[in-house]
């Protein structure tokens, strides 16, 4: 899906933006990152996944307010993208932006739908969240796991068929790419056959619309790697240093050209 209304995803157009990875509603850290955005008078965050929509509760709830009262204080909006510890069926539910097609959580804080396109600084965008969980056999589905945390292959159809984009956000990473310290070791082999075949599909996306640039979390290291004509960049996750958790993004600057 390809937005070009107003709403808050594309008006007003942001310079820079702030990356960030996992935070599993960890509210220390995503409120530091709205303060480290804000007072550089960066007014959007783009978080790759593992955002921490729970199943409700009053820490959900919490961590939302504290969130988006940090966001209000400091003029900062965060757009997430879904990673594999979500609860789906809340994202599902939240109301539309009929201007862009991402999902509203608070009036500063938004889910950012699997295949959403938008444009920045003439630059084509895309989300595409999900990844799988190697550690499922200790999670209880409609508690704790979720079939939804997966790409499916209308998904990913429906990514391809826009065409090209020049910027990818996603929380998994494309197979082909080298993570370091990545190890199977203590997961089941069966989980990690489906974690690498998520990561096939991801691939799949990324050889179709040959971004230059594509940003993920889920690993919990900060690293760079290559895929073709993709320069990848994962980001850690909040028990990590700030520095490592963010990446600021200047959006006037050339990015790397798509071959």
């Amino acid at each position: 899906m390809a937005v070009s209304g107003t709403g808050p995803l594309i008006h007003p157009e942001p310079d820079r933006i702030v990356l960030a990875g996992d935070w599993d509603a960890n509210i220390s850290r995503a409120c530091a990152v709205v303060q480290y955005a804000g007072a550089r008078s960066i007014s959007t965050v783009v978080q790759l996944g593992d955002f921490g929509v729970a199943a409700g509760g009053p820490w959900l709830t919490r961590f939302l307010d504290t969130l988006e009262s940090a966001c209000d204080h400091y003029a900062v909006t965060v757009f997430f993208v879904d990673g594999n510890h979500e609860h789906f069926p809340s994202l599902a539910g939240l109301p539309v932006d009929a201007g862009t097609g991402a999902r509203t959580v608070r009036p500063h804080i938004y889910h950012l739908p699997r295949g959403l396109r938008w444009r920045w600084h003439d630059n084509t965008w895309m989300a595409l969240g999900g990844a799988h969980s190697v550690d499922r056999p200790d999670r209880k589905e409609g508690v704790s796991w979720w079939p939804e945390e997966h790409l499916t292959t209308q998904q990913v159809r429906d990514a391809i068929a826009s065409g090209p984009v020049d910027v990818m956000v996603c929380h998994d990473a494309p197979a082909g790419v080298l993570i370091p310290g990545l190890s199977s070791t203590g997961f089941p082999a069966a989980e990690i056959a489906t974690a690498d075949r998520h990561r096939d599909l991801l691939a799949t996306v990324v050889d179709a619309t040959s971004p230059a640039l594509l940003f993920h979390g889920h690993y919990h290291i900060r690293y760079r790697g290559i895929r073709g004509n993709t320069t990848i960049i994962g980001l850690a996750d909040d028990s990590a240093p700030l520095a490592e958790n963010i990446l600021v993004l200047n959006l006037t600057e050339h990015l790397p050209m798509r071959q």
